[in-house]
């Protein structure tokens, strides 16, 4: 039996920082906290590190819609283990 694993993103290139402005936000640890991150996971994201649904749920609402995750994430294609 198939075991179906929950979507993950990655944020799109330039989305923390366009959130920085958008919430006139000075500092990276500002912006962490707004997203309820660790300040040291930032360069990671911005890395391409893969987040949860809930983490790109939390993201999209506070940007004002919930139902457009696209505008800060791609979703990540999973591979299947063979």
């Amino acid at each position: 039996m198939a075991v179906i694993a929950p979507p993950r993103y990655t944020f799109r290139p330039g989305a923390l920082d366009a959130i920085m402005r958008s919430r006139n936000l000075q500092t990276d640890e500002q912006l962490a906290l707004l997203i309820g991150v660790y300040p040291a996971d930032l360069p990671k994201l911005r890395a391409g590190a893969k987040v949860t649904a809930e983490l790109a749920l939390r993201v999209a609402t506070l940007q004002g819609d919930s139902h457009y995750i696209g505008a800060w994430f791609d979703q990540v294609a999973e591979m299947d283990a063979a």
